[in-house]
């Protein structure tokens, strides 16, 4: 067996309240490599086409690569059906989340490369693993509980150095944007994994280990290690500001150039108001201290508690996501209210992100008359008002009221809102969209990357070709993408080669190549289960006919996207992912990639194109 992996995967069955410790099938590990490739291809090969997100039969999937626990690798990857990502037709397509801290090095530690779980209990239950062995137990006294208070639970339950992934009340009312949480803030919050753990009253999976991970190359990985660090630690200006303001940074930046949201994205640019809730308001007013997670050099996660006003002694870690999709998307003017809502947000397991975009869709319909004020249950949810946006949120998660159809996130409530409402919800495959490397519609760039990812409205994706790759490659290592790109490839190869004795990566075209893989077998997989991209890759309405007004790019070509030049660079990226004019790709693309196996599915649904 190669260094790098633990060797085993622990199979959980929720019905049958069984535990399996399954070999790591290493063909497979040495072709696809770590958590996202092999995860991909666990789906293809274990769930049945067209299972409902919310069946028992769906797979929840946690898994490590192989650098996680050793060279800077701390990143775990979650995927799933999800029940929030669909066609237009409502069929489930991919889920996909992930997390930072600490979680997927000590499931490493605990003899496990991946935990995949499936099956639903009668009773809520937790999974406890340790040191290579696990077992299933009763969660009653959880259920119910926040995050926040589920992590204390646990910790005084098991020992203070347990890690624990956990859902909140969120997850388990099935709200479909609901996430997975690690020691508070770290949180997997996209496409609504917490929702299919709540579908499967799965509270928690807490882990302890203290076992060693194999390695080929003991003495040369530490050596590596050395340079690497030097490596992350060599752009002071970069880890200054990362260490001092974390990525609260970008909130000013994406404003100043019209790249970030404002007013459900309507505009992109808010002037002097975007500074009320950035880095440096965090810092006056509440930062304690930074928080890094497993072995970075460069901890970028910035700990604070609100000192006074009504949310006092609330302690929270804001970054860019959370406080972007509430401060200038929902037009928040109190910093505190930003910070508090965030805290809130984590604590019910709510993904910050499309609570965000749910919420601003909301006030927008509430504006237009689209939603009356009692409609919203006698709500007045207008733009920056924090005391109603907390009442709406605690509706969500109650699924109280309107809060039940808010609780089905934006495409599903704008369907059924109908009026128009559609042109404005702000999502892709059912996905609300995040920040960091998106835009509005103003960028075409940016936001194209929404389009072509296989999980619908989601940032961490890559707007371009070769951002797409080096996202591919960091979640198959487990290594965060701002560490990725601060290492060339021959790093990345050597310290491959050192963990498990493969040649990986000499070059960048290798490296893209085998990004392609993965790329293209996510891409198959969601169209055997239904996404028809002439159909399904599409963008909001908003983007093609409401020019921006506001900022540098008012009045300019980039302040609208061009709906020709739209199906134009659709064209150009089937191209470049050898796939053909209507998306799918090709029998010659799928067989160089030596996804072969996917051929077969793919003909049930799609007529394949040879070259």
């Amino acid at each position: 067996m190669a260094g790098g992996y633990v060797g085993k995967i622990l199979d959980v069955d929720l019905t049958e309240k069984t535990l399996r410790k399954t070999p790591l099938n290493m063909d497979d590990a040495k072709r696809f490599l770590g958590a996202r490739g092999l995860m991909t291809k666990f789906l293809w090969d274990r769930m049945k086409s067209g299972t409902p997100a919310f069946s028992a039969d769906n797979t929840i999937m946690f898994f490590t690569g192989p650098l996680t626990g050793l060279l800077n690798g701390n990143r775990t990857i979650i995927r799933f059906k999800s029940p929030l990502t669909a066609t237009s037709t409502g069929l489930n397509l991919m889920g996909h989340a992930s997390t930072g801290g600490n979680w997927g090095a000590e499931l490493k530690y605990a003899g496990f490369d991946g935990v995949a779980v499936k099956g639903a209990s009668e009773e809520p239950v937790y999974l406890y693993v340790k040191d290579g062995e696990a077992e299933i137990r009763s969660a009653a006294h959880l259920w119910g509980r926040s995050v926040f208070e589920t992590e204390v639970k646990l910790k005084d339950e098991l020992g203070p150095f347990v890690r624990v992934l956990q859902i909140g009340p969120a997850g388990e009312r099935l709200v479909r944007y609901a996430c997975i949480n690690q020691e508070y803030f770290y949180s997997a919050s996209r496409t609504g994994g917490g929702a299919v753990m709540g579908s499967k009253r799965l509270k928690a999976i807490a882990v302890r280990g203290t076992l060693d991970i194999p390695v080929h190359d003991v003495e040369g990985l530490t050596t590596l290690e050395e340079a690497v660090y030097g490596k992350l630690r060599s752009n002071e200006a970069e880890v200054y500001s990362r260490r001092r303001w974390g990525s609260t940074t970008a909130n000013i930046s994406a404003s100043d150039s019209s790249t970030g949201p404002l007013k459900n994205w309507r505009e992109a640019y808010w002037g002097d108001e975007i500074e009320k809730g950035g880095p440096l308001q965090w810092e006056s007013r509440c930062r304690v201290k930074n928080r890094g997670c497993f072995g970075c050099p460069t901890p970028c996660n910035q700990l604070g508690i609100i000192r006074e006003g009504p949310w006092a002694g609330t302690f929270d870690i804001p970054d860019y996501d959370s406080t972007d999709l509430l401060h200038p998307n929902c037009m928040i003017t109190d910093p505190n209210g930003v910070y508090a809502l965030s805290s809130y947000l984590d604590s019910m397991g709510l993904d910050s992100i499309s609570a965000g975009n749910t919420l601003s869709w909301t006030m927008e319909c509430y504006e237009k008359g689209i939603l009356t004020k009692n409609d919203l249950d006698v709500v007045e949810l207008t733009w920056g008002n924090v005391p109603a946006m907390f009442e709406m949120v605690r509706k969500i998660v109650r699924r109280e009221g309107i809060g039940d159809l808010l609780a089905d996130g934006t495409r599903i409530a704008s369907q059924k809102v109908g009026k128009g409402s559609d042109k404005f919800a702000m999502h892709c495959k059912g996905v609300e969209w995040g920040v960091g490397g998106a835009g509005n519609n103003q960028d075409q760039r940016e936001t194209f990357c929404y389009v072509m990812s296989d999980r619908g409205g989601v940032h961490l994706y890559g707007p371009t070709i070769d951002g797409q790759n080096d996202f591919a490659v960091a979640d198959n290592l487990t290594i965060c993408i701002r560490n990725l790109r601060a290492l060339d490839v021959e790093t990345l190869g050597r310290a491959l080669k050192a963990a498990t004795g493969w040649n990986y990566f000499t070059s960048r075209e290798e490296m893209n190549r085998f990004a392609q893989r993965i790329i293209i077998m996510e891409r198959a997989w969601n169209i055997r289960e239904g996404l028809v991209p002439e159909r399904d890759d599409v963008l909001p309405e908003r983007v093609f006919t409401e020019p921006l007004t506001l900022g540098p790019k008012a009045g300019t070509a980039a302040a609208v996207y061009d709906r020709k030049k739209f199906e134009e660079d659709k064209q150009t990226w089937y191209k470049a992912r050898g796939c053909d004019t209507h998306g799918i790709p090709t029998k010659k693309t799928l067989r160089d990639l030596d996804l072969a196996f996917t051929i077969p599915g793919l003909e049930k649904v799609a007529d394949l194109e040879e070259s």
